[in-house]
């Protein structure tokens, strides 16, 4: 599957997911429902809640699609209904709190008497040594 296909039917699965929670919101309500605050936070919340969900749904789907790893429309749009649950397992996967400083700084040289091997002496594969 094409990589934007599988962003298109993951964006339809974040979009059905959302439109089950309002679904589910309306019928939850004891007082009257209305547009102009669909979630308690208003409306400009909801949309954005919605955009997200959304947006988080096609990346998902066409990242992995463009992997290899989506054949059909079935699993991106799962993706696109799963997309929160897998950001937050590759989240644990990943460290995300790099120390910059630390990974920007280069490695200290070996110095002759610390004892490490350099670069082409002896004790280095295929340096100073002539094989027989």
């Amino acid at each position: 599957m094409v990589w934007w296909q599988a962003a298109l039917w993951g964006i339809a699965g974040g979009f059905l997911v959302e439109a089950l929670e309002l679904y589910a919101s309306i019928r939850r309500s004891t007082r009257r429902w209305t547009w102009r605050r669909p979630i308690p936070q208003g409306m400009a919340a909801f949309v954005v809640s919605i955009v997200i969900r959304m947006g988080a749904g096609g990346t998902v789907a066409a990242a992995l699609a463009q992997d290899g790893q989506v054949a059909g429309a079935l699993a991106a749009l799962g993706l696109g209904v799963a997309a929160p649950l897998v950001i937050e397992k590759l989240a644990r996967v990943v460290p995300l709190n790099v120390d910059v400083q630390a990974a920007m700084e280069p490695a200290p040289a070996p110095s002759p008497s610390s004892g490490a091997p350099l670069p082409g002496s002896a004790g280095q594969p295929g340096g100073g040594t002539h094989a027989p």
